[in-house]
């Protein structure tokens, strides 16, 4: 190998090691950057990814509640229908659940005359819900004018406590908790009454013909909050 061309070339006398000491000079200085680079700079990005992350979700509630009545004929029954724009509420806010609460009093006026059988029922069906909920009570009846309470659970998995979840990203919790596909759809809350006719109902204007039935709901919401 020629002279020129060895590293011998950086201690030629004539330059007093000055090209050597450029080049140790370069080396440290790469060297120096790219520990910046890793060590500082992309610190973050390194942490994260071998971080798996965590996320804060909690919920905050509001509710919304109505009433309204119907007069049902003996032996008929009646439909109270029931949705989301009923109620009037923003897209961000999602359906948690549904309670109805079902009063009547005997109201033919006759003396004696006994409370009427009154059944409630709410299909499955035409609104989506988390219908497989054991909580849900979709069914009641009484004869002795006691209210009646029935409840569907509408967003599968909430019960509005907070919690923590691991991996995953934001956008993906958020989505978890923004399906607005639950709660769409009409409710049907279906009511049926048999009339009891009051001693001496043969006397002419003692039938017993209907019964005015009252419908309170009321609607738990909720929004998701999370943080990282």
């Amino acid at each position: 190998m020629a002279d020129d061309q060895s590293i011998g070339f950086l201690f030629k006398e004539d330059d007093s090691g000055r090209k050597f000491a450029l080049l140790s000079t370069i080396i440290v200085v790469g060297l120096a950057f790219h520990g910046y680079m890793f060590f500082v700079v992309k610190e973050n990005d390194i942490q994260n990814k071998y971080t798996i992350p965590s996320f804060s979700i909690d919920f905050e509630e509001t509710t919304v509640q109505d009433s309204d009545s119907l007069l049902i004929g003996n032996g008929e029954t009646e439909v109270y229908s029931f949705s989301r724009e009923l109620i009037g509420v923003n897209s961000s806010s999602m359906l948690a659940r549904i309670t109805f609460t079902i009063t009547y009093e005997e109201t033919s006026g006759q003396l004696a005359d006994p409370c009427d059988e009154v059944l409630v029922n709410i299909p499955p069906n035409g609104f989506v819900a988390d219908w497989q909920n054991a909580a849900n009570k979709l069914s009641d009846s009484s004869d002795d004018c006691e209210t009646m309470t029935l409840t569907v659970f509408v967003y599968p998995g909430y019960n509005g406590e907070a919690m923590t979840e691991q991996g995953q990203s934001k956008e993906y919790w958020e989505t978890m908790w923004t399906n607005g596909t639950y709660g769409s759809g009409v409710l049907s809350l279906e009511i049926s009454v048999d009339t009891n006719q009051p001693p001496g109902s043969i006397l002419p204007g003692a039938n017993d013909d209907n019964e005015e039935i009252n419908v309170q709901w009321e609607v738990t919401l909720f929004e998701a909050n999370i943080e990282r």
